[in-house]
């Protein structure tokens, strides 16, 4: 069995080493057959979710900026709060405790559907892959699985696959 990155600080020290990479990376994505990437990622994702448990991170808690309505933000944060949060780049969700969601099975539909790659239409978000690529052990195992399942080579000198 193959063993997947879990260590974030280095997962977010590679994410910037990689970053032109990953951008070339993304645009070979959106050359290619959308079902056949989907495919690929969706089994690299069970393989991943199989070895890292989301729930033992937790950072994804910490980094990202909450999509949410009012009405779900309420279950999460201070009433008070709401309005500043909204459009914040990051929130320290209130039930987040020592890496673990508190109210895990009651989480906003938002927080259930990431890191998103158990959807369709890969090519069409690889966007958020790629911000999400620096936060999160199982987008970062994906992305980098689908670099060699595709055998894609940068070669930083013409910005795109060898």
């Amino acid at each position: 069995m193959k063993k997947f990155e879990s260590d974030l600080k280095y997962i977010e020290q590679i994410a910037k080493e990689k970053q032109d990479e990953n951008i070339s990376f993304q645009t070979h994505l959106k050359e290619q057959d959308s079902k056949k990437i989907d495919k690929i990622v969706h089994r690299l994702y069970k393989e991943v979710e199989s070895q890292i448990d989301c729930r033992d991170c937790g950072n994804c808690c910490q980094n990202l900026r909450p999509i949410a309505s009012h009405k779900e933000l309420s279950q999460f944060v201070a009433e008070e709060n709401i309005e500043s949060l909204m459009y914040a780049e990051s929130i320290q969700c209130m039930h987040h405790k020592d890496k673990v969601c508190t109210d895990y099975l009651n989480r906003p539909e938002e927080c259930r559907l990431f890191p998103y790659l158990g959807e369709d239409d890969f090519i069409t978000k690889t966007y958020s892959a790629i911000q999400n690529y620096r936060i999160c052990p199982h987008v970062y195992n994906v992305y980098e699985g689908l670099k060699t399942e595709l055998n894609w080579q940068y070669n930083p000198t013409s910005n795109n696959k060898k």
